[in-house]
């Protein structure tokens, strides 16, 4: 049981992660053609935290419920660090959703990596801490 609530309590440190990049995100394309279709013009794009918030908590902690369960499942959570493949597994997910980001948006490269390493350490480092206690 505790994996699962680490790999929630992972999930939840993405989500913060998420919303700050994407609250950035949001404000830098303030006026753009696209963001005022979706949302109304008075809206201040700060604003747009609470939503992005919500929605990224509901997606990420049920990643880090399947990741935890995942973890659990695989017996690794029973004393100890986990072996070099679990981190080559986890190193080797934030790669691959990171090359499409930086093929499409190489503007924000900084970020992106950021959110890989965010990633690495939510799930790499957070998550078998936690469940080992």
């Amino acid at each position: 049981m505790e994996a699962v609530i680490a790999g929630t309590a992972a999930g939840y440190a993405m989500a913060i992660a998420s919303t700050l990049a994407l609250t950035y995100l949001a404000w830098r394309a303030q006026g753009a053609p696209w963001l005022e279709r979706m949302v109304a013009q008075e809206v201040n794009t700060a604003l747009l935290a609470v939503p992005i918030f919500m929605g990224a908590s509901l997606g990420w902690t049920m990643i880090g419920l399947v990741a935890g369960s995942a973890y659990r499942l695989a017996g690794l959570d029973d004393g100890g660090w986990p072996g070099t493949s679990f981190y080559v597994v986890v190193v080797l997910a934030a790669a691959f959703s990171l090359m499409p980001l930086l093929f499409f948006w190489p503007r924000y490269w900084w970020m992106w990596m950021a959110m890989s390493a965010a990633f690495v350490g939510a799930f790499g480092f957070l998550m078998p801490a936690l469940a080992g206690r």
